[in-house]
């Protein structure tokens, strides 16, 4: 494996150690921690969706099959002290 040098400020330097540190890492890992995973292994959304498609008729009126729970009466107040009601 092929290894590259970065020049850093003193004061980032000292900061970028101390973070990775507190975190059981080397510097360079903590970096590595911080980069996007490779695009290769990105999921596009076409292919996320891909299987969603049609699987919902929005043609079809949706049955009202809404159970009230206590969690969801917690939430609905919840959401009702800032204003936002169910329609």
């Amino acid at each position: 494996m092929n290894e590259h040098f970065i020049s850093l400020p003193e004061n980032v330097y000292c900061h970028l150690l101390a973070i990775a540190e507190t975190q059981g890492m080397t510097p360079a890992d903590w970096i590595a921690s911080q980069l996007p995973p490779n695009a290769d292994q990105q999921n596009s959304l076409a292919s996320s969706l891909s299987g969603l498609i049609g699987s919902i008729n929005s043609q079809v009126e949706p049955s009202p099959s809404y159970e009230k729970t206590v969690f969801g009466e917690a939430i609905a107040s919840k959401l009702a002290k800032q204003g936002i009601r169910q329609p």
